[in-house]
């Protein structure tokens, strides 16, 4: 039988009614709740003292342990983008260009790109897209650029993200990505290398069908247009062999032997190696003219200096497609072709009035030939630009840097 002790009796337990043990009940969950009382006021002194360090001025030693270890340059700006702290790499790069107080905690970065965008390009874009972010039109902003102030140029990429992390309210952090560029520029110069390498196998290829074309096909043909010459000659009065057929089997002859050799030179034009692109060009240009009726306007010069074969051959090249495209799909009623050499670069313009088109609508449906004429250009570091649209004719505008080239052929 259980007992309760008090003081030295024992005595015998009570017999208590409901509403006794009901009260009891009662004081137990008094007790129970104040403790509960207690606890929450604990933990609220504990939030408040956590809340008092959080709201601390932000300094450096106050960032994230991975701010700290991070390479890239981060700062912590509020809203109005004032910086609030940053890590030790964004300081230690502020130090090299002037005292930290112009990009450190406490200036607006804001008025850095401000001040740069006067002289810089990139620094008003970066500007742009970090009010666009301060101003909530963005949710966040990503760029790239290059820094030139030192020997050996670097490459960034500068990040804003909103984030809330006591006084901030937006990360701004600059990686370093010049490995990738650099990176990224190889193997470009690996694809453009292999592309150059290709057409040059091409043209190389073309040269060799053209030769064959022209010294042993060409050669038959001729032989035998001067067999059947000779026959008809010496006739006998008697002969049953028409003079009329003769002759039209000599003018079929000479129409193939004729074929042959442009199709020979438009395999791999001789006159280019031989008197250059300038000559080369006016030879193109008068046979395009006389073959399909069109006015042209054609202004290149005599002669020019003496130019790179890849660049002369792009080119012809080049050339020679805008007109078969512009024979093929334009009806134009004129076309203007104009060669221009100035001090840095050449420039090639051929322009028509023909039908026009929609450039990056139609692109797939012209075959190889724009995205040929594109690589060629490419190849050599120039640039072709695309100006059409329907019922307008269309205007295509190649310019090839030429010091570059120099250069390189120099080295």
């Amino acid at each position: 039988m259980a007992s309760w002790e008090a003081g030295s009796i024992l005595l015998p337990p009570k017999k208590t009614t409901r509403r006794q043990e009901a009260s009891t009940q009662t004081s137990e969950g008094r007790i129970c709740f104040a403790a509960v009382l207690l606890e929450v006021q604990r933990l609220k002194g504990e939030v408040q003292d956590m809340k008092r360090v959080i709201e601390r001025p932000l300094a450096i030693r106050d960032l994230s342990a991975y701010a700290s270890a991070c390479e890239d340059r981060i700062a912590l700006i509020d809203s109005g983008g004032n910086i609030v702290g940053s890590n030790d790499n964004w300081m230690a790069f502020a130090e090299q260009f002037g005292p930290v107080q112009h990009t450190g905690p406490g200036t607006n970065y804001l008025d850095v790109c401000q001040r740069a965008s006067a002289y810089s390009q990139e620094a008003q874009e970066a500007i742009g897209g970090l009010r666009a972010v301060l101003n909530g039109k963005l949710q966040s902003f990503t760029m790239d650029y290059s820094d030139n102030s030192r020997p050996g140029a670097r490459y960034y990429r500068m990040g804003v993200i909103p984030i809330h992390y006591k006084r901030a309210r937006f990360v701004i952090a600059h990686a370093d990505i010049t490995e990738l560029r650099l990176s990224k520029e190889n193997s470009l110069r690996r694809v453009q290398d292999f592309a150059r390498r290709l057409i040059n196998t091409q043209e190389e290829e073309r040269e060799r069908i053209a030769r064959e074309i022209h010294d042993d096909l060409g050669n038959r043909v001729a032989l035998l247009s001067l067999s059947v010459r000779q026959i008809a000659n010496r006739r006998s009065s008697d002969s049953v062999i028409s003079l009329n057929g003769l002759s039209q089997v000599i003018d079929n002859i000479t129409d193939l032997s004729t074929a042959m050799r442009n199709l020979a030179h438009c395999l791999h034009p001789p006159v280019l190696g031989h008197a250059g692109i300038c000559t080369a060009l006016k030879a193109l240009c008068e046979q395009f003219e006389k073959a399909q009726g069109v006015e042209m306007d054609v202004e290149i010069p005599a002669e020019l200096p003496s130019l790179p074969d890849d660049v002369g051959l792009c080119i012809f090249r080049v050339s020679q497609e805008c007109l078969h495209n512009i024979a093929k799909h334009a009806e134009a009623e004129s076309v203007s072709v104009v060669l221009e050499r100035t001090q840095r670069d050449l420039r090639l313009k051929v322009a028509d009035t023909g039908r026009g088109f929609v450039p990056w609508k139609n692109s797939t449906k012209r075959g190889l030939g724009l995205v040929s004429m594109k690589e060629r250009v490419r190849c050599l570091k120039g640039q072709l630009k695309i100006q059409s649209a329907p019922g307008r004719g269309t205007e295509i505008r190649v310019t090839i840097p030429l010091s570059q080239r120099t250069q390189v052929i120099k080295t």
